[in-house]
This record gives C-alpha cells, structure tokens and sequence, in this order.
C-alpha cells in the first residue's frame, strides 16, 4: 500500500505524494485536502511516513512544524510524535 492509497482512501477528491510533500515543504494546509493531510498524519504507518520523508527530502523539524500548526490541535499521534524527538 502507498501513501497516496492510504491518504486518499475516503476522499474523491486525490492527492498525489508530491503535492502533499510540496505543500509540508511550503507550510501550506489546503482544506480541500484537509482529510487526506489528516489522514497522512494519523493513519499511515511510521515507516512509511519516514520512507515519504526521505523520498521528498524533507526534514523532521519541517514534518514536526507542520503537524503542530495544522495537526495535533485535532488528531494527536504520539506515536508520530516520537519519531520527530
């Protein structure tokens, strides 16, 4: 399973990877993507997030600053939490 399988599962309206990786990158939070940004901080798995995080170049802190501004506040994920420590 990809991410974009995962991130997409509820929505009819699809996020490619590489806008979701642009839009961390960016610090940009788009609410007609809200569910599938939603669900990429809360339903895929750690190691797959940490594969996206390689694969787009993008740093912990910039994954950890975009989950507190636009995702903690209402999904919490202490397990995604600690990759970021």
């Amino acid at each position: 399973m990809t991410v974009s399988t995962t991130i997409n599962a509820q929505t009819a309206n699809l996020l490619d990877e590489n806008k979701l990786a642009q839009m961390i990158r960016n610090m940009q939070f788009d609410k007609k993507y809200a569910v599938q940004i939603f669900n990429f901080f809360t339903d895929v798995p750690i190691q797959d997030v940490e594969r996206f995080i390689v694969k787009y170049n993008l740093s912990d802190k910039r994954m950890k600053e975009y989950y507190e501004a636009y995702v903690k506040e209402y999904y919490y994920n202490p397990q995604l939490e600690e990759l970021f420590v």
